[in-house]
């Protein structure tokens, strides 16, 4: 199914609202400006769907859009990310701080979930392909990949050739064959996307580790209050370590062990092993002991130095 929105028909004085309008429904609820001191926007989107997907082609002047925490909030359903592919002119992406530019034959994802802004500078045509959440949750960093420009070399590349493709498909093609055709381009998506999320998988990595090197001995340290600290989610935090062979939190809990391992013959003779045990973030002391020796064959009793009775 295709349809098509434009300014032509529409009275000069009515287009910036009408321009509103017309991408709010297409995308989500967003606010244009015109550009370059203009008074009016000029431009046409073509809208098509496609094996689950909405592809839609982009034709307009230079104008402003942003997308701010008040519509976000009132968003009704979750319309997953969008990601915008650069045909003519050039759009600087900017979200959660980051700013990427992108020219002809490149690319970069937003997120509908969270405010973000588009400077499309002079006149442009860009394809917007709308995917779902689910997609890029299969990568181990989403939140990191919007507002980084992929550019159109390599995988990128067989991304952009294959969406152009796909826009030239009869509309009279099978559901069958189009949703694998659909499926065929979020996995070339993805690849694109790749290097991306492995650089940004490392460096949340790091993240991570230095806030657990900080807080190792808060006994409320959780996975749910790391996500809160570094504003992240838990989902992702669980897929920085997935590949680990153990959850995170019993990674928390061998370290805690290890480190009162070490204090065992370091500690004054007057702290008590409730007292190391709560010093290293255990709220039970008979907890602790079990899992000391569940570590180390033997409980925390009978490998303390000597000195200490």
């Amino acid at each position: 199914m295709a349809k098509k929105l434009t300014t032509a028909r529409v009275p000069r004085r009515e287009r910036v609202a009408f321009w509103n309008q017309a991408v709010s429904e297409t995308f989500v609820d967003l606010g244009c400006i015109a550009g370059n001191d203009a008074d009016s926007i000029e431009g046409e989107i073509d809208v098509r769907s496609f094996g689950g997907l909405q592809v839609s082609t982009v034709r307009s002047t230079a104008q402003l859009v942003t997308r701010g925490r008040s519509e976000v909030a009132a968003a009704r359903c979750d319309a997953g990310y969008l990601v915008g592919v650069q045909t003519r002119g050039r759009c600087v992406v900017t979200q959660d701080g980051r700013s990427a530019e992108i020219a002809q034959g490149s690319l970069a994802a937003y997120d509908t979930q969270r405010p973000y802004r588009l400077e499309l500078l002079g006149e442009f045509e860009q394809v917007v392909v709308q995917v779902p959440r689910l997609v890029f949750d299969r990568m181990r960093a989403p939140e990191t990949l919007t507002a980084r420009a992929v550019e159109g070399a390599g995988v990128g590349s067989v991304f952009l050739s294959a969406l152009g493709s796909l826009q030239h498909v009869d509309d009279q093609v099978g559901p069958a064959i189009a949703s694998s055709m659909a499926q065929g381009l979020e996995h070339l998506l993805l690849a694109a996307l790749a290097p991306l999320d492995a650089d940004a998988g490392s460096a949340r990595r790091r993240l991570i580790e230095a806030h657990l090197e900080e807080h190792l001995r808060d006994p409320s340290l959780s996975v749910a209050s790391i996500a809160a600290a570094l504003h992240l989610s838990p989902s992702s935090i669980h897929r920085t370590f997935a590949h680990d062979g153990d959850t995170l939190m019993n990674q928390v809990w061998n370290r805690r062990l290890d480190g009162a391992y070490r204090d065992l013959a370091q500690c004054p003779k007057d702290v008590t092993l409730t007292q190391l045990a709560h010093s290293w973030g255990f709220a039970n002391s008979a907890h602790f002991s079990r899992a000391f020796k569940a570590r180390f064959g033997a409980p925390p009793s009978q490998l303390r130095h000597p000195r200490i009775r």
